[in-house]
């Protein structure tokens, strides 16, 4: 599901953000990624960052920097979901292997073609990962990949020969490679 900028617009209440928001959203990117998330913030363009609230609920649901989404908050659980702009941020303050997948590079063509990462492909990754996280998805330089949803645990992922690992929910474009 691709998120816009003009569909948030006009099905959410956007606002310039106010120094609750930040908090908010500090205590969001330590809750689900550790304390080194914060330093996300210091990435971020705050003079052009939009927090856009549900009009029937007044809950937060996306995060926005200019045209951009750069995560969305998931309404069922309230988890911060981040977009390929949003990881490529947690990609840089995150020690490695944190909150990261890696996966074999021979693999990562056919990685970019589908929508799945497979558990016979995974070489490595946060040994903390759960059934549901968000994850990086990494090649084995940690060049990102995509993001998306864990399907199992770490474990299960490192152990298993066959099945599912993760869901892709966004990946960079062929095009965008650079290097991987």
């Amino acid at each position: 599901m691709q998120h816009s900028h003009s569909v948030a617009e006009s099905a959410l209440n956007c606002r310039a953000v106010e120094k609750e928001d930040i908090e908010t959203l500090l205590s969001l990117l330590v809750y689900f990624y550790g304390i080194h998330a914060q330093q996300a913030i210091n990435y971020l363009d705050l003079g052009n960052v939009k927090f856009c609230y549900s009009r029937s609920t007044g809950r937060l649901r996306s995060i926005v920097q200019g045209s951009e989404e750069l995560a969305f908050i998931r309404p069922s659980d309230f988890r911060l979901i981040p977009r390929l702009s949003m990881a490529i941020i947690l990609q840089k303050v995150l020690p490695y292997p944190k909150s990261r997948v890696v996966v074999v590079n021979e693999i990562v063509d056919d990685i970019l073609e589908g929508h799945t990462v497979f558990s016979k492909h995974v070489i490595g990754g946060d040994p903390t990962i759960r059934p549901g996280d968000e994850v990086l998805i990494v090649n084995e330089e940690d060049k990102l990949i995509g993001v998306g949803r864990a399907l199992i645990g770490f474990e299960a992922m490192i152990t298993a020969f066959m099945g599912p690992a993760v869901q892709i929910r966004e990946k960079v474009r062929k095009d965008e490679k650079k290097g991987i």
